[in-house]
């Protein structure tokens, strides 16, 4: 911690009470030295600092004083935004009425709205699903793209899905983080429709000073363009309740009154293959109706997981 962030974070403990100069220094995890020099340069600076010598004594701030709210950079009320924003999309959180009041004060103590990007607030959503604890997956690119859909400008990346590694064109959309998560909706130019991207998959990103073509691009979404197949899916409550976890496809599935639900879409046939692995964690618990290469599709994949384990069977 460099030093003025020091000097900052122990006005703002002596604001709430007093503190003895070996219990900042374990605070702080610096010596007792330290601390003392730091309290020195307060006092030096202006800073009203009461010094209480002997037994029970200590440093402190008058009763009366208080320090002015603290300037934050773009970035981190962005950030601070995005964390009210995720326990307002909570469903249930107890104290309703002080849940929107705490809103209203943090809110008038951020940057306004036109200091901030215009539409970057809008871009950037999160989910209330909480990420159990484990590997922590970074995002050394989340800065550049976040500058990049503030601009609406193109990025070159390179992608590591499931499968390959891939370069590819895209114009970020909409960046959102779900269960510890980022992801990215974007405009790839080679598959010519918007898909989905996690954010700590990017292996490379270059921001591109022109467009990649001189025509922009009818941006289509790769599951509403009319001009794919349709697909329909019956889904018990069961396989209605797990599909919930699928980020492309929980927000368009139809509920019904009895917990099961469907799902209708247009779906690009070349992502099938994706589709199907989803489906196929659904097991029994969903049904595909139509179209029927999506049911070819699921029986391929369920014949190869059928093959790979007859033959691990025959090894052991």
């Amino acid at each position: 911690m460099h030093r003025m962030d020091r000097l900052t974070a122990i006005v703002l403990l002596l604001q709430r009470g007093k503190w003895t100069a070996a219990s900042l220094a374990r605070h702080f995890e610096v010596s007792r030295r330290t601390i003392l020099r730091d309290i020195e340069a307060l006092c030096e600076m202006g800073m009203p600092v009461v010094a209480e010598p002997g037994p029970g004594g200590g440093y402190s701030l008058p009763a009366d004083y208080a320090l002015a709210p603290l300037p934050l950079s773009l970035h981190e009320a962005l950030l601070l935004r995005l964390a009210l924003s995720s326990l307002l999309q909570l469903r249930s959180v107890p104290f309703k009425e002080a849940r929107a009041s705490l809103w209203a004060k943090i809110t008038a103590l951020l940057p306004s709205r036109e200091e901030i990007e215009p539409g970057l607030e809008q871009m950037l959503s999160s989910s209330s699903a909480a990420r159990s604890r484990g590997a922590e997956f970074p995002v050394p690119f989340f800065s550049d793209l976040l500058q990049a859909l503030a601009a609406g400008r193109w990025v070159r990346v390179t992608y590591r899905s499931e499968r390959r590694q891939s370069e590819q064109t895209l114009l970020p959309q909409r960046l959102f983080t779900n269960a510890g998560l980022w992801y990215c909706y974007a405009y790839s130019l080679e598959h010519d429709c918007v898909r989905l991207y996690r954010v700590d998959r990017l292996l490379r990103l270059e921001i591109l000073t022109e467009p990649p073509s001189a025509k922009p691009p009818e941006i289509r979404d790769r599951w509403e363009d009319p001009a794919f197949p349709e697909i329909c899916i019956r889904l018990t409550e069961r396989g209605a309740l797990r599909l919930e976890r699928c980020i492309p496809l929980a927000a368009r599935l139809q509920r019904e009154a009895d917990g099961s639900g469907w799902l209708r879409l247009h779906w690009n046939p070349d992502d099938y293959d994706w589709l199907a692995r989803q489906l196929l964690s659904l097991g029994p618990e969903a049904r595909v109706l139509t179209p029927t290469a999506l049911r070819q599709c699921l029986q391929r994949l369920a014949s190869q997981i059928l093959a790979c384990s007859e033959e691990e069977k025959m090894v052991t």
